[in-house]
């Protein structure tokens, strides 16, 4: 009955990432399930730990710890000069105030993808405890193929109907291997429990269910002719024919080597169709969108990387300057060489080969089920192509899916665990039936052997537990946004809404705020809290710089609301030119912030930069130019003149209008 449970919960989990767009509340509910899923499976015994503790040996567990050690490091403090990144360096000249170095640029960012990590790593060892029953595996299976078919169903209608989504190609990829691995399984039952004249239902039920999944999920594919995906699924679907041809028919040293020399010539010939990119990274070789920034970010990749999660703050700073450009992402091998650095791109691939050819080894070695491991190993491959085309398989939905396949994969990889365990547990039974027994040696192998897979099992739950009640318990608290960011949208009159890790900074200091003055009983400050909400949202936006001091909407904001200093405005504003040069979001605000502060007009550094600004609206961007007029409206009287002489050198027939509209609004 619990294990009933805890598949339903893994299963909710995955269904609703995959329902729910990408955001802090859908992670923080994944997280959440799975985090409990763990500590209920570590903490009520089971025998399934003894197949557990055969797989999850020393080396295994050491390779799947480290990326979150890695995470956990790269958040650590640095000593000086050595793997720190400069940029805290320069955020503590601007906010004149001590800052650790370290090695992420983004803390909030590394510690969402230290948990996305976690709740993934969670997925895949109860799906591995849960499926080392070789009947609770079959289920699995055809929930997961159900899943992945009916999310790629929607991910097609979406984009056949023009509405942008995420890219589901890594969904419909799993599939095409789902797929293929329940037609196996299929067939294998048809041709070894089916008599002559008599037809078993349930292998037929299941191959058509598998050939409808994998008509929808290749249709998916082939329709927008994605190539990289096409021939990942059909390198992974041939790993899984190739161990069934192998199994069925070609059995022997030379048997296995033919088929095996067969799929290796089949998948060079595939590769061949993927159009590759020349004269550029290895790791975006394979995508066909642009990736101009992130060629760019790639040239300055430090051995450490810039922090797991980083990719996504760094990217503003490389991407050129438009207006409705496509948002441009980085393949998921750009993204880690980024975050982690070279070795751990390297690594990792290493890994995902090592464990194909250990899936397939034992797939060849089982008896029964062989398909499951030979999943497993199809997949590796299929997933290490889709790394260098697209950024899939990084979304938290498709992550999940993901674990869940490899932990069922590994779950059934060796043969006899479930056995043991179950055997195992029938000894129990028949030892707790027969009474008291004469006293002997006493059995601590096994009590020993399960012991730490369900420690390990019991910390991971809890590491899981604590970020999720960081993520999401103060917007429960606060009942949805921060005020503090709402105060400090409307001082600014800022357009867009603010990141995820900016908003979980700003809500954990309205958090503190709040409780601080609950615990004081202070009525004077409940009395002047609609006086002091921009001072507070200010002193909660510093927080946030000191963990993610690349937020350039976030050094505008502080500029925009510290106009009476103009030294600690032109310091904030030089960071928002420096760390988000190219986004026009920022333009209005930051043209009005920097024409109203005579000391930034009278700056040569400053006069370049907003020339820059206003050239680019003028001659390049028209339909904008109105920010203008609410820039010289708000300007000083050194700003308007600055703003006046710069227009008038690019277009002179535009300053006698903008005058004219600012007459206009002044006069209403």
């Amino acid at each position: 009955m619990m294990i009933r449970l805890v598949m339903l919960a893994e299963f909710v989990a995955i269904t609703a990432a995959l329902a729910m767009p990408e955001s802090l509340q859908s992670l923080g509910l994944a997280s959440f399930i799975l985090a409990t899923a763990a500590l209920v499976v570590a903490i009520f015994p089971s025998p399934s730990f003894l197949g557990l503790a055969k797989l999850l040996r020393p080396g295994p567990a050491v390779v799947l710890a480290a990326p979150a050690l890695w995470m956990a490091l790269q958040a650590m403090p640095m000593p000086m000069d050595t793997l720190g990144n400069p940029i805290w360096a320069t955020a503590s000249a601007a906010l004149s105030a001590p800052l650790a170095e370290i090695i992420t640029v983004d803390m909030g960012a590394t510690m969402l993808s230290l948990a996305q990590y976690c709740t993934a790593l969670a997925t895949a060892l109860v799906t591995a405890v849960i499926t080392l029953d070789r009947y609770r595996a079959a289920r699995v299976l055809h929930i997961l193929l159900a899943i992945a078919t009916i999310a790629t169903a929607m991910w097609f209608g979406k984009e056949t109907a023009g509405v942008a989504g995420p890219d589901g190609s890594t969904v419909a990829v799993l599939g095409v291997l789902l797929s293929c691995a329940t037609a196996i399984r299929a067939a294998d039952q048809i041709a070894r429990h089916s008599r002559p004249g008599t037809i078993a239902p349930a292998p037929f039920l299941a191959l058509s269910g598998a050939t409808i999944a994998m008509i929808v999920c290749l249709g998916a594919l082939l329709i927008p002719t994605n190539s990289a995906a096409v021939v990942a699924a059909l390198v992974g679907s041939g790993i899984l024919l190739s161990v069934f041809a192998i199994r069925r028919w070609f059995l022997g040293l030379w048997g296995t080597a033919g088929v095996f020399a067969t799929a290796a010539i089949f998948f060079i010939a595939s590769v061949t169709v993927i159009p590759f990119r020349t004269n550029t990274d290895v790791t975006i070789a394979l995508s066909t969108s642009s990736q101009i920034a992130t060629e760019r970010m790639l040239q300055d990749v430090r051995p450490a990387g810039s922090g797991a999660g980083a990719s996504t703050v760094l990217l503003p700073l490389y991407r050129d300057i438009g207006i409705g450009a496509p948002r441009e992402r980085p393949t998921a091998a750009a993204a880690m060489v980024i975050d982690m650095g070279w070795a751990f791109l390297c690594g990792l691939v290493v890994i995902a080969m090592l464990g194909a050819c250990i899936l397939i080894r034992r797939s060849l070695a089982r008896a029964y089920d062989y398909v499951y491991p030979a999943l497993g190993a199809g997949a590796s491959i299929a997933l290490t192509i889709l790394a260098f085309a697209d950024n899939g398989i990084l979304n938290l939905s498709a992550s999940l899916l993901i674990a869940a396949l490899f932990g069922l994969a590994f779950g059934q990889s060796v043969s006899g665990a479930g056995r043991e365990a179950m055997s195992w547990e029938s000894k129990e039974a028949s030892a707790r039936m027969a009474g008291p027994v004469p006293a002997s040696r006493p059995e601590l192998a096994p009590a020993f052997v399960t012991l730490w897979p369900r420690v390990a099992l019991a910390v991971l739950g809890i590491a899981l537990i604590v970020p999720t009640l960081w993520m999401i318990l103060p917007g429960w608290y606060l009942g949805g946004q921060s005020s503090l960011s709402a105060a400090i949208t409307a001082a600014a009159g800022w357009p867009n809404e603010i990141s995820k890790p900016v908003s979980v900074a700003a809500a954990h200091e309205d958090f503190r705020i709040r409780g601080e003055s609950r615990t004081r009983k202070d009525p004077a400050l409940a009395a002047d809290e609609q006086k002091t909400e921009v001072p507070a949202a200010s002193n909660a936006f510093a927080r946030a710089l000191r963990s993610s001091p690349l937020r350039g909407d976030i050094w505008l904001m502080l500029a925009a609301a510290s106009k009476q200093n103009s030294i600690q405005t032109a310091a904030m504003l030089k960071m928002s030119y420096y760390t988000a040069p190219n986004d026009l979001d920022l333009l209005p605000l930051r043209l009005s912030v920097a024409l109203a502060t005579d000391a930034v007009v009278r700056e040569l550094e400053f006069r370049d930069l907003i020339k820059r600004d206003v050239s680019l609206v003028v001659t390049r961007r028209p339909a904008i130019r109105p920010v203008l007029v609410a820039a010289y409206r708000a300007a000083s009287a050194e700003g308007k003149i600055y703003l006046e002489n710069l227009i008038s050198e690019l277009d002179p027939t535009y300053l006698d209008n903008m005058r004219a509209r600012n007459s206009r609004q002044g006069s209403r």
